[in-house]
């Protein structure tokens, strides 16, 4: 047959094709997605965690199939992208009704000539197999195809259409989606895309995972068909040489993996949210990195006592939200996977004694000065068997008031106090202060108050913050809550098994409590003040027992940094610059610079057997600065040095750490008697 005539036929049948797909298209009963339901449904694989002041703090990633980021909007797109597109893929998207007519005849003839085939299909086309899920292969399904496209035109609006293309269509590999592209193989987002990288982009459509020379090839021969370039070789050159870059390796999405090393629901803000959302938190970013930085500087210097793992948790005193949530600090990551060591179970030791001694104290059993037996006993815990409890040191005081043997940890005289109170009551409070899955009482004995009791480290610390005045809890009486604050903050309380001065004290008022597991399997410290509360653990979660490490060498150091940074120099403007967590921690520390000793308001007994003109009292500067006096009560004593000696006397006194420009730095008001 002539070709003319067979022209006039392919046209005549496309015409014709064109008015029958028109009438099916208005006539057809089957429904099409809606551009609201395609955005609503849209999946990403990879969500943002932010913190309370939203910003971003890592990426979770929850599907393995595809990876497909924030829905992105045409706003958001290099408007050179958009013209490649669009010349590459669909030249009358603008004009035609879902099917290009001109384009369909030029298919046809090239098929009629076996001529190079040439695709028919416009963006709306392509749109309406992702949302369907089909792929159009024999005529039946293209002309099915075709009849939705058209419907969807008269549903959808033009840049519905081109957005949801953007989002939808594969590009290489797993990269689904423009923003996935332009982040994975550029390293930015859509709106910064050059025309070179548009091109590049553009041209994997048709073919996502050919070879980096066939995808310059057709970048080239899309950029010369779409502009005018007075060097086309050059750029020609230059797009191989990107291209090869680009895809000759894997890709990469830029993202923090190790902020947070285990995710949980329980730091969410809302968990009712669109799928594509960003994840909210009641985290805060720079807490978290503090908590972190401390955490594992503190396992690398415990690294040869097989200590490997450690887990963190930082809540608001006053409303109980989660600052800070690290569930695995561990310096190896293939050692421990995912696990949890703020929700997982474990024996809390010593950490329990404050809840046996405010059980005693609410019930009036006991008082502060209360004085209790720290003596050796044997205790029967059924026929035929004892319990003889000990002290850490193997050593007994004698007589103490009930504030120095909770403070000093003694274990004896909590014994003695858990059997004044009873297994049951104890326990009763501790269910009442979010304790879950307790046994009942006669399952402990008196080992519940050396802490025999499985716990977790967020039931421990959230235990700890509703002891504080601050927070909205009423399990215990405020007396009660005043007298376990002071038994667990006072130094002087603390001094027969820690001695006046260790890491637990503080330069503001904090109550904390040590803890260690039998077999020293469990390391803890636990502690609050009016606005912070911090739990830590420190272990190994295989079980093996660590070597010569107590709460003190431990999980101690950690807290203390973590209480110091958050206390000393809270984070304001949430709107600075990130500083790298070992900086900020350097920073508070220099900047500490306070009278360690004596603590505020002390009361300082003068020896009775020597002479009171040769007694001198020790006054301790931690980190004393270049240029700093020293004053007691107004008299110039010196240059600030870590300890100087002050000729004691009796009365009420003030000492000043000030400047070399004569401002106060701290103050310390104490008496003599």
């Amino acid at each position: 047959m002539p070709t003319g005539p067979l022209i006039i036929k392919i046209l005549g049948g496309c015409g014709l094709v064109a008015a029958v797909t028109v009438f099916v298209a208005i006539m057809s009963p089957a429904k099409l997605p809606s551009f609201k339901d395609v955005r609503n449904h849209y999946q990403v694989s990879d969500q943002w965690i932010l913190d309370r002041y939203n910003r971003p703090m890592e990426s979770i990633r929850n599907s393995s199939r595809n990876r497909t980021l924030a829905w992105t909007q045409l706003g958001e797109v290099s408007p050179e992208f958009i013209r490649l597109l669009l010349h590459a893929e669909d030249r009358r998207f603008e004009t035609h009704h879902g099917v290009d007519l001109k384009s369909l005849a030029a298919a046809i003839w090239n098929f009629g000539r076996r001529g190079p085939r040439r695709g028919a299909s416009t963006v709306t086309m392509q749109v309406v197999n992702e949302v369907t899920g089909k792929r159009a292969t024999t005529f039946g399904q293209k002309l099915g195809q075709a009849l939705a496209a058209i419907r969807l035109e008269r549903s959808w609006s033009k840049n519905e259409i081109l957005e949801s293309y953007l989002n939808l269509t594969p590009f290489r590999g797993e990269l689904v989606g423009l923003r996935a592209a332009s982040l994975g193989l550029f390293n930015k987002g859509p709106q910064a895309l050059s025309a070179q990288e548009s091109a590049l982009l553009v041209s994997l459509i048709r073919s996502p995972n050919d070879t980096p020379e066939k995808v310059a090839s057709r970048s080239c021969q899309l950029m010369e068909s779409s502009v005018t370039s007075a060097d086309k070789k050059n750029d020609c050159a230059e797009l191989l040489t990107l291209s090869k870059a680009t895809l000759g390796s894997r890709y990469h999405i830029a993202r923090e993996r190790d902020r947070i090393p285990v995710f949980s629901s329980v730091f969410l803000k809302n968990t009712a949210r669109a799928p594509d959302a960003p994840l909210e938190t009641t985290l805060d970013l720079d807490i978290q990195d503090i908590a972190l930085s401390a955490a594992r500087e503190q396992l690398y210097d415990l690294r040869d006592r097989n200590v490997n793992d450690a887990s963190i948790v930082v809540l608001d005193t006053h409303t109980g939200e989660i600052l800070s949530y690290v569930g695995n600090a561990g310096l190896s990551s293939t050692s421990a996977g995912q696990i949890d060591g703020v929700q997982m179970r474990r024996q809390a030791g010593s950490t329990l004694k404050p809840f046996v001694y405010g059980t005693a104290f609410d019930l009036r059993f006991l008082e502060i000065n209360s004085l209790v037996e720290d003596t050796p006993e044997d205790i029967a815990v059924g026929e035929g068997s004892l319990y003889s409890p000990h002290d850490y040191d193997h050593e007994f005081q004698g007589q103490v008031s009930a504030a120095e043997a909770l403070g000093s940890s003694l274990n004896v005289p909590a014994v003695r106090t858990l059997e004044l109170v009873r297994e049951n009551r104890v326990i009763e409070r501790m269910s009442d202060l979010g304790f879950t899955e307790l046994k009942r009482s006669e399952h402990y004995g008196p080992s519940l108050a050396l802490g025999t009791v499985d716990i977790s480290l967020l039931q421990l610390t959230e235990g700890y913050r509703r002891l504080s005045l601050s927070a909205n809890s009423h399990v215990f009486s405020d007396s009660t809550k005043e007298t376990l604050f002071a038994s667990l903050s006072v130094p002087e309380y603390r001094r027969f098994t820690f001695g006046l001065e260790n890491i637990l004290t503080l330069p503001f008022p904090a109550a904390v409590k040590t803890g260690t597991s039998k077999d020293m399997r469990d390391n803890w410290c636990v502690g609050f003040t009016s606005d912070y509360t911090v739990g830590v653990w420190v272990g190994n979660f295989n079980g093996s027992s660590m070597w010569n490490v107590s709460g003190m060498s431990g999980a101690a150091p950690i807290w203390r940094r973590i209480m110091l940074s958050i206390h000393h120099a809270p984070p304001k403007d949430r709107s600075m610059a990130y500083v790298a967590p070992a900086q900020a921690i350097q920073k508070a520390d220099l900047k500490l610079s306070q009278i360690r000793y004596p603590q505020p308001n002390m009361m300082v007994g003068l020896d009775p057997d020597i002479p009171a003109k040769l007694q001198r009292m020790p006054i301790k500067i931690s980190r004393p600065q270049k240029g700093q006096l020293l004053f007691v009560d107004g008299l110039k004593l010196g240059r600030a040095e870590e300890l100087q000696l002050w000729p004691i006397r009796r009365g009420s006194h003030q000492i000043e750490l000030r400047t070399a420009q004569g401002s106060i730095s701290d103050q310390v008001h104490f008496s003599v008697r």
